[in-house]
């Protein structure tokens, strides 16, 4: 399972960089943009793989910080009812009297039927 697994991986891998390779004359274009705001009108050029790369890397953290804020909710939630069970346990501890331990009034030994009424 392992050498199909690195076997479909590399195939994958390969993929892209043909894909990349036989594209790389558009991802080096250079695009110019404009920033225009009220007061300040700013034009510069970028290359075409920095907008993509810098597009990839924010969505990244966007879907990150979307994952960690739900983990960590999660996590508090967890710990807000472990404490909880926790105290109610301590609670049902104190409230009950301690356990005597049983006698053994019981005899071992098995009974033989001599005692009958007639």
């Amino acid at each position: 399972m392992k050498l199909f697994k690195l076997i479909i991986t590399l195939i994958i891998l390969s993929l892209v960089a043909v894909f990349a390779y036989q594209n790389r004359e558009i991802w080096l274009q250079t695009e110019s943009m404009k920033y225009n705001l009220y007061l300040l009108n700013k034009t510069f050029s970028v290359k075409l793989y920095l907008i993509v790369g810098i597009s990839l890397l924010v969505g990244f953290f966007v879907g990150l910080s979307a994952f960690l804020k739900l983990h960590f909710k999660t996590r508090r939630q967890l710990k807000l009812e472990r404490k909880g069970k926790k105290l109610a346990q301590t609670e049902a501890s104190k409230a009950q009297p301690p356990l005597e331990p049983a006698s053994s009034s019981v005899s071992s030994a098995p009974d033989s039927g001599m005692e009958k009424e007639s």
